[in-house]
This record gives structure tokens, sequence and C-alpha cells, in this order.
């Protein structure tokens, strides 16, 4: 048996993919407190939102707000990504000096279209438009890859590996440096996960960051997390509350949820840095916002031991 991979690493992706997920607007000092909650749990590497237009999506319309005062707050070791859909977003992220920069393009080429109405070459002309503005630029955010629908399409069903590597090479031409596989709909299962990593890390170009960006629409999300354990995988993404999801899995439960992930790293020997029952505080104050999509065992245990026993 494989040996367990220790040295994994944590990505809060909760105040982007989650935010955006819930429909009720979460005011602004509102984001920035449960912000400050996660940095108070410990979490340091995190997408902390999303420069697109407020017009389609009005959950980020304060982004910058968001950034400015997280920011503020100094956290030594702190690392912001935001995701930008267009070299428009990137500029906004280099105005605002982020760490990184997360464009989204999907492997199927049908999900592409739907996501984000683009071509898969139109979106690999994006980004080589945004690599092209950041190389003049001393001090540009790095630059991060997600390949949706890796693992399975709604619309064409699983993906070759062979395809996803080829994009893997693609990006990394255009100066990528992170590469996050993400199972957009929730199809994977261990075994497929097991066969993922065994046939595309032989191909993968050297010195790029590995990531999984896994969802929990039929409850194994943690159990994929195991199984990608065995292999060099660099960092994990969740969200806390289990906040997330796909549009095109309606009804569908959203991201692993930060707290479940944590539990179970560190129970394994695995150390994270993170306190479970702030993380579980910060998600359910959150659920107040989305009650119905709030989907995390252990901020369900933190509110039991709360209920029963009084504050922690």
């Amino acid at each position: 048996m494989k040996e367990i991979n220790r040295t994994v690493q944590l990505i809060e992706v909760g105040p982007r993919d989650g935010f955006q997920s819930i429909k009720t607007f979460i005011p602004t000092e509102k984001k920035i407190a449960l912000v400050k909650t996660l940095l108070a749990a410990g979490i340091r590497r995190m997408e902390v939102t999303s420069f697109v237009s407020p017009k389609a999506i009005p959950q980020m319309a304060d982004a910058r707000e968001v950034v400015a005062a997280v920011k503020a707050e100094r956290v030594e070791g702190l690392q912001l990504t935001a995701l930008v859909p267009n070299a428009f977003g990137a500029r906004a992220a280099l105005e605002m000096e982020l760490d990184a920069v997360n464009f989204v393009l999907s492997v199927s080429e049908t999900h592409n279209r739907e996501n984000v109405r683009r071509t898969v070459d139109e979106s690999f002309g994006e980004l080589a438009k945004i690599a092209e503005e950041y190389a003049a630029v001393e001090k540009a955010p790095r630059i991060l890859l997600s390949l949706a629908t890796t693992f399975g399409c709604p619309f064409e069903g699983p993906q070759p590996v062979s395809r996803v590597a080829d994009m893997v090479h693609r990006a990394a031409g255009l100066g990528v440096t992170r590469i996050i596989f993400a199972d957009t709909i929730g199809v994977a299962d261990p075994l497929q996960m097991e066969t993922f990593w065994e046939d595309i890390l032989p191909v993968l170009p050297e010195d790029l960051e590995l990531s999984l960006h896994l969802h929990d629409t039929r409850g194994l999300g943690l159990a994929n997390v195991y199984a990608a354990l065995r292999f060099p995988v660099h960092s994990l993404e969740a969200s806390f509350g289990g906040f997330g999801g796909c549009p095109f899995a309606p009804g569908a439960a959203g991201n692993i949820a930060t707290e479940d992930l944590v539990n179970m790293l560190e129970r394994m020997g695995i150390s994270t840095g993170v306190d479970v029952e702030t993380l579980s505080r910060a998600a359910l104050e959150l659920a107040r916002f989305a009650p119905e999509a709030f989907n995390s065992h252990m901020a369900r245990v933190v509110a039991g031991k709360t209920a029963c026993c009084g504050p922690a």
C-alpha cells in the first residue's frame, strides 16, 4: 500500500465558491467578518472572491471592498487568490495586489460553452491574453487554472485523461503554475480517482502544483480525498459549511466542507493548523443565509455540543 501524503495543504474557497452560490445577498460587513473568522481558525490559503460582472453575479459586487478589508488584517503567511473569468478580472486582481488568479475552463467542450459562453480554444485565447499582460508586470499574480469537469461532464459524460493532460501542457506553456483538477458535478469515485492519478502523473510537466477541487454531490467527497492522498497532490480545496456547487447539477450538495476535511486529515495525523470548532462556527453563521445548502457534519457536531453543553 502506498504511503499517505502528509504534506498536502488546505485551500479555503468558501468566500468565493460558497458565497457565490448563495442567492440572498450577504452584506459586505458580514462577508468580511466571516473571512476574519476563517483567518482566526488558522486558514492561510484562500480564494477570497471573484472579479466578475456584478450583473452576472451580484453576490460578488463588493469584491474590492472584501479584498481590501482582508488585506488590511496583515496576517502573516496569508495567500489570497481570486477567480477571474477574463482579462478584465485579471486586471482588477493585479490592481488589488493579490497573490494569484484562478482562471476556469472546462475539459468538456459543451460544458465550457454552457458555463462561460466560449469554446475551449477561445478560453485558452483569453488565458493567453492574461499571461501576456502579466508577463509585462514585475510582481504580477501567479496564474492558476481550474479544469472543470475533469472527472465527468453533465452533457458529455466521462472525459479522457489524455485530453486533460493535453490541456495541462497547453496551460503550462502559458505560464500556469498550479492546476486544479475539479470534480465539478461530484461524479468521481475512489477507484476512478486512483486510476486518474496513475494515468496522468507520468505524462504531466514537472514543477506544477497539483490541486483537487471536489464536490460532495454523491457523498463521496472525502472518500475521493482519501484515495488521492496516495499520490503527490499538493493541495486540496474545500468550502466551509459545504457551500458551493455547480448550476448544472441542480439540487446537489456543494463542495466538501472544510471542517469535515480538516477533521479527517487531523485524525489521520496530517496537520492543517486549522481549528475545527472556530471553522464550524463560521459555517453555522453562513448557514443562516442558505440553510437548505448547508452540508457539514462537523459544524452539526459543534452546534450539538454547544446546545447540549453551552459555548465552548
